[in-house]
C-alpha cells in the first residue's frame, strides 16, 4: 500500500498558467496535443488567452485536461496511488487519471457532459459556498431562498445551487446574520435536481464507451464508495443532479490508510479541506511547486516518514 491518493479538483480556479507544470513533460505535451486535436480546441492556448475560462464548457475541458495531463507528467515517477478522488467534474478527471478512458475517449465524454448540462441548466444560475452553519440551518436556508444543497464539504461547510437572483438574496441575508458565504464563479447549478434531465443521456453515453481496467479505485462522489465496472456509469452520471458528498470521500480516503494527498490543480481548495480535517494526512497541491521534480521529491519524502 503506497499511502498516496490523487485528488482532481472541480471548477473555480482556472488561470492562464494552469498547464505550466504539465508542459514540463514530453509525455504530457503529447497527451495535450492529442486531446486538443480530438476536441478541435487547443486547451493550452485557451487557458493562456485567459478569456472565458469560467464558461461551463471551457471550464470542464480545461479542468479535466489539466488534471490528466499533470498526472501523465507525474505517474511514471510516483508510487502507484491507493486511490483517485475527484470533486464535481474532477470525478470524471479522476477516472481519466485512473485509466478508465483513453485520451480520445475523454475528448468525447468531457464536452458531451458540458453540453448536456448547458442544455438543461436554468439561465442566470450559479452556486454559493457557505461556512459556519450546520446541516439543519442549511436546510432552512434552502427553503428560505429556494436553493438546493449541492455539495457537502464538512459538518459546517456546504455549497448550494440555484438561480442567481436567489443566490444574491441569500448572500444579503447570510452576511447580515454574520455568517460567511461566497458566490462561486460557476454558471451551472451542478448536483441539484434541476439538472436531472442531463443524467440519463450522460449515463447512456458512458455505457457506450469502452471501459478500461482502473489502475486504482475511484470513489463515487455521491457516496464515497469505491466503484466498479457495474456502478461507474450510474454513479458518475447521477452526480450531475445529486449532491456530492465530498466529506464522505475525504473520510473514506483517510479510512483506507492514505497519508499523502496530492491535488493535481488548478487551485488548492481540496488540499485545504484535507488540512481542515485535522486527520493524519498531509495534503498539497501541485501549484505549491515550481517543478515536477519538486512534487516527486515531496511525495517521496512524506511517504517515507
Amino acid at each position: 500500500m503506497s499511502g498516496l491518493a490523487i485528488a482532481c479538483p472541480g471548477q473555480g480556479a482556472q488561470h492562464p498558467q494552469m498547464f505550466d507544470l504539465a508542459l514540463q513533460s514530453s509525455a504530457a505535451r503529447d497527451w495535450l496535443k492529442t486531446y486538443s486535436d480530438a476536441l478541435g480546441i487547443d486547451v493550452v492556448d485557451l487557458a493562456a488567452r485567459g478569456e472565458n475560462l469560467f464558461n461551463n464548457r471551457n471550464a470542464q475541458l480545461l479542468i479535466c485536461g489539466a488534471a490528466i495531463a499533470t498526472w501523465t507528467a507525474l505517474q511514471e515517477s510516483l508510487p502507484q496511488p491507493e486511490l483517485f478522488i475527484g470533486y464535481s467534474v474532477g470525478e470524471l478527471a479522476a477516472y481519466g487519471c485512473a485509466g478508465a478512458w483513453n485520451v480520445q475517449e475523454m475528448a468525447v465524454l468531457v464536452p458531451q457532459r458540458a453540453l448536456l448540462m448547458d442544455q438543461v441548466a436554468p439561465k442566470d444560475a450559479g452556486m454559493l459556498a457557505v461556512k459556519g452553519l450546520d446541516a439543519a440551518a442549511m436546510r432552512m436556508l434552502c427553503q428560505q431562498y429556494d436553493l438546493e444543497l449541492a455539495i457537502i464539504n464538512g459538518e459546517d461547510h456546504f455549497v448550494l445551487g440555484g438561480v442567481r437572483a436567489d443566490i444574491e438574496r441569500a448572500v444579503v441575508g447570510i452576511t447580515a446574520a454574520g455568517h460567511w458565504c461566497k458566490a462561486l464563479d460557476v454558471a451551472i447549478p451542478s448536483h441539484t435536481s434541476v439538472m436531472q434531465a442531463a443524467v440519463q443521456p450522460f449515463r447512456q453515453l458512458l455505457t457506450t464507451m469502452t471501459l478500461h481496467p482502473l489502475a486504482a479505485p475511484v470513489l463515487a462522489g455521491i457516496n464515497g464508495i469505491p466503484t466498479d465496472a457495474s456502478t461507474i456509469a450510474s454513479t458518475l452520471s447521477a452526480q450531475i443532479a445529486e449532491p456530492v458528498r465530498w466529506q464522505d470521500c475525504m473520510n473514506a480516503t483517510v479510512e483506507r490508510g492514505v497519508t499523502v494527498v496530492l491535488e493535481l490543480g488548478p487551485g488548492r481548495a481540496l488540499s485545504r479541506m484535507f488540512d481542515e480535517m485535522a486527520a493524519p494526512v498531509e495534503a498539497r497541491s501541485v501549484e505549491d511547486f515550481r517543478t515536477l521534480d519538486g512534487i516527486v521529491k515531496w511525495v517521496e519524502t512524506r511517504l517515507s516518514t
